[in-house]
């Protein structure tokens, strides 16, 4: 699966935990406008690589938000529908669940980076849904 360059990924991750461009910038020692390319490109890259995964699948998109790293899917399994979700993980990539049974470590990770506030499984399910 997709993996962001490193560079490229410590950008993307440092403004979806909230931080402004002109922070990064100054955090990483370069300029915003490569801190503006930088994100431009993960996004690109992470809505290219979430339909993908969609169409190579058969899936309906629902919702993706790139910022964040995060699809939702409707699938099959079998005669039954499914929702798929599909995450960017720093250092792993993209990694897709079906149904809401998540590992502790995305509830953690959405936590991290803000998708919700409190790390529980019901919270995230009703934040990717809204």
């Amino acid at each position: 699966m997709l993996r962001l360059p490193e560079g490229m990924e410590r950008v993307w991750l440092m403004r979806a935990k909230g931080m402004r461009e002109v922070e990064i910038a100054e955090a990483l020692g370069i300029s915003r406008q490569a801190v503006n390319k930088a994100l431009r490109d993960a996004r690109a890259k992470l809505f290219e690589t979430f339909f993908n995964i969609a169409e190579v699948f058969g899936f309906d998109v629902v919702r993706v938000n790139a910022e964040k790293g995060f699809m939702v899917a409707k699938g099959r399994c079998g005669e039954r529908g499914v929702r798929v979700y599909a995450f960017y993980l720093p250092g792993r990539g993209v990694r897709a669940f079906f149904g809401g049974d998540f590992p502790d470590y995305i509830i953690e990770h959405a936590a991290e980076i803000g998708i919700i506030e409190k790390p529980e499984e019901r919270e995230l399910v009703e934040a990717l849904e809204g």
